[in-house]
């Protein structure tokens, strides 16, 4: 912050006046040359996407270090039956974002797969996440991060949810373990294991952010419905409500393309990624693919986006080979 400071000081444009209160400094700009400070302001806001974009920074990212009780009064949830939920998980589906900060148009890439496999001799199914930043926001802010869940396919609730990786040259590494019998989350913190800790589950099904996304493939839409979930992040629990807002023709990668536009209407406690009021929106398309295209995210310093740049899903495949 001081450095961009000393850079706009050098700018003709930038007047400085000495104000009456003793050693209080005005800065003001010329309204035909504000370029300089611009670009600080845009770098400043490329550090706080860099940072978010994966679930990370403060402006987008749930803080780990924040204390989260175990005796708030949770809401009433009356989530979908099993069948619902899980029906349009697929293993072997692949979603490639593209991630957007205003003009940062290729600031980072999401990637997400799905497969099978075995796990204590049980079959599960698993959500494999990679993010990275790019382009310009990668020369400032270099990020890349694995996550792993697994989610129980009887009853399409979390498992396990695993992240590595590095922010920086600082390594990542946690992991959250779900035990429903007990109703308890394990939540281990590696490389910062004054985060660790033992959480009671607030509810009977459990989410994390990108599955709940392809569940959302599931929802039998129509304008005005609504659907609950509780997501966890970074060993948090959230009560998440979404409402069906509006069926609108978006441009996509893919075309124009007719959509629902899926917003949360009631978040508790108040999560940093899920944001009532229209300060997020997901849109998939309303077709039988059911395809998440886009989802944006308005915060304090602009908004971020995710645009699908890339997807292939089993149903696909299958009539690709008709």
């Amino acid at each position: 912050m001081e450095a961009a400071i000393e850079i706009a000081k050098e700018h003709k444009s930038w007047k400085r006046i000495q104000s009456s209160a003793p050693k209080t400094v005005m800065l003001t700009f010329s309204k035909s040359n504000l370029f300089i400070p611009r670009i600080c302001l845009l770098g400043l806001c490329s550090f706080a996407f860099a940072s978010g974009f994966a679930g990370i920074g403060d402006e987008l990212g749930e803080d780990a270090s924040e204390i989260q009780g175990d005796d708030l009064e949770w809401p009433e949830a009356a989530f979908p039956d099993p069948g619902e939920r899980g029906h349009r998980f697929l293993a072997g589906e692949f979603y490639k974002f593209r991630a957007q900060w205003g003009i940062f148009g290729h600031a980072g890439r999401i990637e997400i797969t799905t497969d099978e496999t075995l796990q204590d001799n049980v079959e599960v199914f698993r959500v494999n996440l990679e993010s990275a930043s790019d382009g310009f926001i990668r020369k400032l802010y270099k990020l890349d991060l694995n996550a792993t869940t697994t989610l129980d396919k009887e009853n399409w609730t979390v498992l396990s949810d695993k992240v590595e990786g590095f922010i920086r040259s600082d390594a990542v590494q946690t992991l959250a373990e779900f035990d429903y019998e007990n109703a308890l989350m394990r939540y281990e913190d590696t490389r910062k294991p004054q985060n660790s800790k033992v959480k009671r589950l607030p509810y009977e099904v459990t989410l994390d952010y990108v599955s709940s996304l392809l569940e959302l493939r599931g929802w039998d839409m129509g304008i005005g419905d609504r659907y609950q979930m509780c997501v966890n992040s970074r060993g948090k629990f959230y009560f998440v409500e979404l409402e069906v807002k509006e069926r609108e023709e978006i441009k996509t990668k893919f075309g124009r393309r007719e959509c629902f536009r899926i917003e949360p209407i009631k978040v508790f406690p108040k999560s940093k990624t899920f944001r009532e009021g229209g300060k997020m929106a997901i849109w998939i398309t309303a077709d039988d693919d059911r395809i998440p295209v886009r989802v944006d995210l308005s915060t304090s310093i602009g908004t971020a986006k995710m645009h699908l740049e890339e997807y292939t899903t089993p149903e696909a495949r299958a009539l690709a080979k008709l």
